[in-house]
């Protein structure tokens, strides 16, 4: 949760430690985000994992808050994206976490 990407400010890079790269302040490249390419960024997950970031490094916990405890090689994304419907599936998954 270093770096992440605030979708909601143009898709703005932000680096929450030492930028040695000169990612922060720059926009993600647009072949990343287009909406034709089945491929591309979901902007729910973007938004999750800039929400993640903030609460692991603003916060100063150093570990986003998560609402379950998952085993050992428990593999809850995995299941998911392999399972029938498992687009849908996550896409839902990621929606009911977001709400």
């Amino acid at each position: 949760y270093l770096i992440t990407v605030n979708r909601d400010n143009n898709y703005k890079i932000v680096v929450f430690d030492m930028d040695i790269r000169g990612l922060d302040g720059r926009i993600l490249d647009p072949v990343c985000r287009n909406p034709d390419d089945p491929h591309c960024v979901s902007d729910k997950l973007l938004r999750w994992h800039f929400h993640q970031s903030i609460l692991a490094n603003v916060r100063g916990t150093g570990h986003p808050i998560c609402e379950h405890d998952f085993p050992p090689g428990h593999d809850m994304v995995g299941e998911i994206r392999d399972g029938p419907y498992g687009q849908e599936r996550f896409e839902l998954e990621i929606a009911s976490r977001l709400r």
